[in-house]
């Protein structure tokens, strides 16, 4: 005896349609995150840290050769951005003074958070030009090592990666990814559903 089920052609034509479309869902979806994701982070670590989101994303650029940043993963579940970086100059975290002023003595400040005051970054710290640098090189704070005129070194503070994992951060930005996902998700759902 032949079973004959009226339509079922029809039904697995829908069904293979309906697997295409989630598939394209999904694929928009990881893109959404591959494109707009850096974008997501670097408004986070601005609005906890007092640097601008451009500073975050210049390793997207690859300014310098210096820095990096690589999205990984091929599912939703399963998607990561990595940062590599190097550690920042309180230059990008509204140093003042940003010259060396002509006379008498001055103070070198950043403030690193937001939420916390401006901070002098020591009293051995002097503001100078780098060796071999353009003239249009802004003055980078160095300080001392010793009580001797040399050597000095480089005042540094927090690389951008060190920002991305702090736990404040850190939990701030998964929200926001979460979120963001989900509405891109819908978005292409709603879109490739009609």
């Amino acid at each position: 005896m032949d079973v004959i089920i009226e339509g079922f052609d029809n039904v697995v034509d829908e069904l293979q349609d309906m697997r295409s479309r989630s598939k394209k869902i999904v694929q928009r979806t990881i893109a959404d995150f591959k494109s707009r994701g850096p974008s997501w982070i670097s408004q986070e670590v601005a609005k906890e840290y007092n640097i601008k989101k451009a500073d975050v994303n210049e390793s997207k650029k690859g300014i310098q050769g210096k820095s990096s940043i690589r999205v990984h993963g091929t599912r939703i579940d399963n998607l990561s951005i990595i940062y590599r970086g190097r550690v920042l100059t309180p230059t990008h975290f509204g140093m003042k003074p940003t010259i060396r002023p002509n006379k008498g003595p001055y103070v070198v400040t950043a403030q690193i958070k937001r939420k916390s005051g401006r901070k002098s970054l020591g009293r051995k710290v002097f503001l100078g030009i780098p060796r071999n640098a353009k003239e249009d090189t802004p003055q980078l704070p160095f300080q001392r090592k010793s009580d001797a005129r040399y050597p000095i070194e480089v005042v540094k503070t927090i690389s951008v990666p060190q920002m991305i994992t702090n736990d404040i951060v850190s939990h701030n930005i998964h929200n926001r990814i979460n979120k963001e996902l989900s509405k891109r998700l819908q978005h292409h759902l709603e879109r490739l559903s009609r």
